[in-house]
C-alpha cells in the first residue's frame, strides 16, 4: 500500500471530549403478557416514551422495574425540560427588546439567536417585527464598520446574522471576506489587531455595564462565536516564524496538483482567479502598510493591482481555460510584477497565493506547512510526549481541566483546577492553547518545569516533569473508577454498557475490543449505546476496523470520484466480527463528521444500529496527502467522496439537498442544554483528589437531572428493548 494511501485521511482529528460502553443481566421481572414485547419496542423505536409509560403503568400488574423507573424520571426530565424552553424563550425575547431600545446591537443579536434556538416554531421569531428590524439595524452597523476598516466588527456582526439564519449561506459572502481581512491582520500586523481587538472588548464592557450595572466581571467572549471569535485570540505568533520555510515553488507544486487531482476537475482557472483575489485583498488592507513598506506606496500599488486586474481580465474571459504551462505563465508574471512594485516577501507573496487558490475549494483541501507538519503527523499517528494534561482558557489563565491516568503529570502531583502561571520560567497567561501546547510538550526523556498557582497555596508550587510518550485515550466509558480505570455500565443492573468514541486513531478498534472484553467479562453485556457525538473523525482504516466489529459481512463504506465510480471498497470480515449480535443505539450531533458518518451510516445501512440525535455534520469526502518540494510541506487534497452501503454520499456539497446520517429518533438539543451536559461531562470526566469528589458533578447526574436528553432517550429505547427481549423469552418458556 502507497504512503498515500496509507495516510488518508477522512478529516483532520482533533481531541474532543464525548463517551462510549456496554453490557447482559439477569432477567428482569416480566410485564403482563397484555404488553406485548412488540408493542413496547414499537413505542420505544418511535420515541413515544410518556406513551410507553402509561402503557406500563396502566397494562402491567408487574411492569419491568427498572425501565419504569426510567420512564418516569424521563417524564420529570422532561417536563422540566419544557418548562426551562419556554421560560427561557420569552426571557430571551424581552432581553431582545430591552437590548434593540437600548441600541445594544450586539447582545439584542445575541438574544435574537436564543430566542430563535429556543422557539418551537423557528420560522416566528424570524418573522417577528423587532427581530427584523435588528436585522437591518446590524446590517447596516456591519456596513459601517467595513468602511472603517473595523474588520473584527463587521466579522462579529456577520458572523452572528449567519448563525441567526442557520448558516442558510445569507452571508457567507460578507463573512468569508471579513474573515479575510482578520486572518491578515492577525497573521502580519498583529498590534492593529490588537488594537482592535481591544476596541471591540471596551465596547462590549461598557454595553455589559449599562446592561447589568451591578457586575464587576469583565465582559466575557460571545458563546456564539466561540473560537471563530477574533476577540478571543490572544498572542500572536510573528509572521516570520510562521511562515519559516515557505517558498514560491511550494505553490507551483500544490498549484499543479490541486489542478489535476481535486475532485471538482475545474482546472487551473478558478483557482489563479482566488489567487489573483487574495493579493487584492492584501493590497485592500491598509493596515499592512506599517509592516510591508512597499504597500505604503501609493504609486506602486496601483501598479500591482493594474497587472493583477489584467490577469483577473484574462481570467475572467468566457470559456477561458489554462494549460500547466500558461498557469506558470501567469504565476512568473504575478511574481515579476511584485518585484517590480509592492516587493512582498517570497513566503508571504507564496502563503497568499496559496490561501486564495484553496479558498476556491473546499474546506478540508489545505496546504500544511513546514511548521505544521510535526502537529499534522501526530494526528494521524494517535501520540505524542508531553505530561498527560488536558488544559483550557479560563478567565485569562491557562488552567489544568484534568490530569490523565498513569501519566507522569498525575504522577507529580499536578492537579484539577492548577493554573499554569509559568512554564520554564517563562510568564504564561498571554498564551494561546497552541503556544501553551507547544512549549509543554516535548520530546521523550526531557524536562519541563512548571509554576502552578493552586487554590490554598499562597506560593507558586514549582515542579519538575519529565515527558514521555502519551497514549491518546479515543475511548472512554460512562465513569471513572476508583482505581481511575473506566466503568463501562451505564446501567449495571439491566449490563447496558456505554463506550464514547472521541476520534479514531490507529488503536480506536483495539481499545474498543478491550472495553467490550472487560463489559462481558464483568457479568455480560445486554446492549451497548456507541456515543459519536461531536467526533471530528479520523483514520478511514480506523473507521472501517470499528465498523467491522460489528458488521459480519458486506460493504463498509465506499469511494467515489467526481464521476460516481468507485475506487475503493472497505468490507466486513466475518472473523473481526464480535461473536454475537450486539443490540447496538449509536448517538450522533452536528458535531460527529467523517469517520463517525461512516460507522453510523454503515450501521443504519446494515440495519444493526438505531441511530439517536440530530443529523451529522455532513463531511463525506477523502483527503489524500501529495508532498510538496520533498516532504517540505504537505498539500491535503479532497480527491473522492465517501459512498455508503446503501449508495448514500453523505458530503454536503453546495447543491446537496441531502447530507450527512439522519438520525432513526431525531433528539434536539439547545446550544444552551449542550453547554451544560458538556460541562458536566468534563466535570465527571476530572481526576478530583479523594476528598474534593463529592463537591462535584457526576455522571449520573446527566441522566437524574435530565442535562443530556439524547443520552437519556439512548438508555431507555436500550432498555426497552432488553425488556422486550426478556419479555420474549419468559413467553417462549411459558408456551
Amino acid at each position: 500500500m502507497s504512503d498515500r494511501r496509507q495516510m488518508r485521511v477522512v478529516t483532520t482529528a482533533c481531541l474532543c471530549l464525548l463517551l462510549l460502553a456496554a453490557g447482559s443481566a439477569p432477567p428482569a421481572p416480566a410485564a403482563r403478557a397484555d404488553v406485548s414485547a412488540d408493542r413496547l419496542s414499537s413505542l420505544a423505536e418511535q420515541g413515544r416514551f410518556l406513551d410507553l409509560l402509561q402503557v406500563l403503568r396502566d397494562q402491567a400488574d408487574e411492569p419491568a422495574e427498572p425501565l419504569l423507573r426510567s420512564l418516569e424520571r424521563y417524564e420529570a426530565n422532561e417536563s422540566r425540560r419544557q418548562a426551562q424552553r419556554q421560560e427561557a424563550y420569552e426571557q430571551a425575547m424581552q432581553t431582545l427588546a430591552e437590548e434593540l431600545e437600548a441600541d445594544r446591537l450586539e447582545r439584542a443579536l445575541v438574544a435574537a439567536i436564543d430566542a430563535h434556538r429556543q422557539a418551537r416554531n423557528k420560522r416566528d421569531v424570524l418573522r417577528d417585527e423587532k427581530v427584523r428590524e435588528l436585522v437591518r439595524q446590524v446590517e447596516a452597523a456591519a456596513d459601517n464598520a467595513e468602511a472603517d476598516a473595523d474588520w473584527i466588527g463587521a466579522l462579529t456582526y456577520y458572523q452572528l446574522l449567519d448563525v441567526l439564519f442557520e448558516n442558510q449561506n445569507r452571508y457567507q459572502q460578507a463573512v468569508d471576506q471579513a474573515r479575510r481581512h482578520v486572518r491578515l491582520l492577525q497573521v502580519y500586523a498583529p498590534e492593529h489587531f490588537a488594537e482592535l481587538q481591544e476596541a471591540r472588548r471596551q465596547a462590549r464592557a461598557e454595553a455589559r455595564a449599562e446592561a447589568e450595572p451591578d457586575t464587576d466581571d469583565p465582559a466575557e467572549p460571545l458563546d456564539e462565536l466561540a473560537e471563530d471569535d477574533p476577540i478571543v485570540q490572544l498572542e500572536h505568533e510573528p509572521w516570520e516564524q510562521r511562515l519559516e520555510g515557505v517558498q514560491l515553488r511550494m505553490f507551483r507544486h500544490a498549484l499543479r496538483q490541486t489542478a489535476r487531482q481535486h475532485i471538482s476537475g475545474s482546472g487551473f482557472v478558478p483557482l489563479l482567479r482566488g489567487a489573483v483575489e487574495q493579493l487584492q485583498t492584501v493590497l485592500d488592507t491598509d493596515a499592512l502598510a506599517e509592516v510591508f513598506p512597499g504597500l505604503g506606496d501609493e504609486q506602486q500599488v496601483q501598479a500591482f493591482r493594474k497587472e493583477l486586474n489584467r490577469i483577473a481580465a484574462t481570467l475572467d474571459e468566457p470559456g477561458a481555460e489554462l494549460s500547466a504551462l500558461q498557469a506558470n505563465q501567469l504565476l512568473d508574471r504575478i511574481d515579476v510584477a511584485n518585484g517590480r512594485t509592492v516587493k512582498l516577501p517570497e513566503a508571504v507573496l507564496a502563503y497568499e497565493l496559496t490561501e486564495g487558490a484553496t479558498q476556491t475549494l473546499d474546506e478540508f483541501s489545505s496546504v500544511i506547512w513546514p511548521r505544521e507538519q510535526e502537529r499534522f503527523t501526530r494526528s494521524l499517528e494517535g501520540r505524542f510526549f508531553g505530561i498527560g494534561i488536558h488544559i483550557s482558557r479560563r478567565n485569562g489563565q491557562l488552567v489544568v481541566i484534568t490530569p490523565l491516568p498513569n501519566t507522569p503529570a498525575q504522577r507529580a502531583g499536578v492537579k484539577a483546577g492548577d493554573i499554569i502561571a509559568r512554564v520554564d520560567g517563562q510568564e504564561s497567561s498571554t498564551w494561546s492553547l497552541d503556544r501553551a501546547v507547544r512549549e509543554i510538550t516535548g520530546p521523550e526523556g526531557t524536562k519541563v518545569r512548571l509554576g502552578l498557582r493552586r487554590e490554598g497555596e499562597t506560593e507558586l508550587v514549582e515542579t519538575e516533569i519529565e515527558r514521555a510518550e502519551i497514549a491518546i485515550e479515543s475511548i472512554r466509558g460512562w465513569s471513572y473508577n476508583d482505581d481511575h480505570s473506566w466503568n463501562w455500565m451505564i446501567d449495571p443492573d439491566q449490563r447496558i454498557g456505554y463506550v464514547r468514541l472521541s476520534q479514531f486513531i490507529p488503536q480506536s478498534a483495539r481499545d474498543l475490543d478491550a472495553a467490550i472484553a472487560a463489559m462481558r467479562d464483568g457479568g455480560g453485556l445486554n446492549g451497548l449505546i456507541l456515543d459519536l457525538r461531536s467526533n471530528p473523525g479520523g483514520l478511514l482504516s480506523a473507521a472501517i476496523e470499528v465498523a467491522d466489529r460489528f458488521i459480519e459481512e458486506g460493504p463498509i463504506v465506499f469511494t467515489v470520484d467526481a464521476a460516481g465510480r468507485r475506487t475503493f471498497e472497505g468490507a466486513a470480515r466475518r472473523d473481526r466480527t464480535y461473536d454475537k449480535s450486539l443490540p447496538l443505539v449509536v448517538l450522533v450531533n452536528e458535531g460527529s463528521a467523517s469517520a463517525s458518518e461512516i460507522v453510523a451510516g454503515a450501521l443504519q445501512d446494515h440495519g444493526l444500529a438505531t441511530i439517536v440525535g440530530a443529523r451529522s455534520f455532513g463531511k463525506g469526502s477523502v483527503q489524500d496527502p501529495f508532498r510538496l518540494d520533498r516532504g517540505n510541506a504537505i498539500l491535503k487534497l479532497t480527491t473522492q467522496y465517501y459512498m455508503l452501503p446503501k449508495e448514500r454520499i453523505i458530503d454536503r456539497r453546495p447543491d446537496a439537498e441531502r447530507w450527512g446520517i439522519e438520525p432513526d429518533l431525531a433528539i434536539d438539543m439547545t446550544r444552551a442544554q449542550q453547554g451544560r451536559m458538556l460541562e458536566t461531562r468534563l466535570e465527571a470526566d476530572t481526576l478530583w483528589d479523594a476528598e474534593r469528589r463529592d463537591e462535584h458533578a457526576r455522571a449520573t447526574d446527566l441522566l437524574d437531572e435530565g442535562l443530556d436528553p439524547q443520552l437519556e432517550a439512548a438508555l431507555l429505547l436500550m432498555q426497552a428493548r432488553v425488556v422486550a427481549g426478556q419479555m420474549k423469552i419468559a413467553k417462549a418458556k411459558a408456551d
